[in-house]
């Protein structure tokens, strides 16, 4: 039973944003597209995963969680996929390269194959595995459960993979053999019954985090003031759009709509900083009229801070995401 979907990351959301909100002459521009690829690749591979694990229904009971993010020991440890079965744990990372991918043991090495035939040395997401493990073991120790844990690497399956002998020591496969080999592994050990599976999954979830990378512009060292303010239109994602006779409208194609400044207020959040000002509203609106901003801010999810001079908005949920 999957017990945590996946959904789009934060970090994908703020670079999608930020991506759209800086000049295409801005010297970080390439290092932010680089990295919203990178970012939507990885993001596009863990989706393979979950679609064929679906396949996976076993008679015993089991619990399935995608995009995990813990703390333990003082550190923070994101699991793409985790499975738990009355046996073993399985912590499952998920990678997705475009380019062929060489596995070589005695010593353990990781080569990207490019298209013109350039090797690069890769980390070697073993020990990353290793790492998760060790620290899921710890969290689980503190909770008294014992139980064996080991790990996964599984390949998008658009990527051709190389594994030369001898064989790795973590099992690695392609995203559509996951259910097939979790199929093959027997139940010898009822450590776990359904109930402490149950109670597992709904601890593991009552203690994940989302990862937090905000603000983007203090990560990408940008000066906030490089970032295009205005509402984005959502049919033709083009800045500018103007509030008149109660709702937006999009002077370039026609759009308009009543909550388009929702996205605006999320993209300040994500990229400028963990609070918003009435006149700070008005700045990335693009909006002139004082009382207008505030009846938008008041319906916009947010929670009012302090009073005249000292007032603030900040999200509801603030302070409940950490950062890396």
């Amino acid at each position: 039973m999957i017990y945590k979907k996946r959904t789009i990351p934060n970090e994908l959301k703020a670079l999608l944003s930020l991506n759209k909100r800086l000049p295409n002459n801005h010297e970080k521009k390439h290092v932010v597209r680089k990295n919203l690829l990178i970012c939507q690749a990885g993001y596009n591979g863990e989706l393979e995963f979950d679609a064929h694990i679906k396949e996976f229904q076993p008679a015993y009971p089991h619990a399935i969680l995608h995009d995990l993010y813990l703390q333990q020991d003082g550190a923070y440890f994101q699991i793409d996929s985790l499975l738990i079965t009355p046996s073993f744990i399985t912590v499952i990372e998920v990678k997705n390269h475009k380019d062929k991918t060489v596995i070589k043991a005695n010593p353990t090495q990781f080569i990207r194959v490019f298209q013109n035939g350039d090797r690069k040395p890769m980390h070697n997401p073993y020990i990353e595995v290793d790492r998760k493990i060790h620290l899921l073991k710890n969290w689980l120790d503190k909770r008294g459960i014992q139980i064996p844990i080991d790990g996964i690497l599984a390949f998008a399956h658009t990527n051709e993979l190389a594994i030369e002998h001898p064989s790795p020591e973590m099992k690695t496969m392609l995203t559509y053999e996951a259910p097939a080999h979790f199929r093959s592994l027997p139940i010898d050990e009822q450590i776990l019954d359904g109930h402490a599976i149950y109670n597992l999954a709904h601890a593991l979830l009552e203690h994940h985090k989302d990862y937090n990378p905000f603000p983007l512009a203090d990560l990408y060292d940008i000066v906030p003031e490089d970032i295009i303010p205005g509402v984005i239109c959502p049919s033709c994602e083009r800045p500018g759009m103007q509030w008149g006779r109660e709702k937006w409208n999009c002077p370039s194609c026609g759009h308009t709509g009543k909550t388009e400044h929702h996205q605006t207020v999320q993209d300040w959040f994500m990229l400028i900083q963990p609070k918003m000002t009435n006149r700070e509203f008005r700045y990335f609106t693009q909006l002139n009229n004082r009382n207008v901003a505030r009846g938008l801010l008041s319906k916009s999810g947010l929670q009012l801070i302090g009073e005249r001079k000292a007032a603030h908005y900040i999200l509801i949920n603030e302070g409940q995401s950490p950062n890396r």
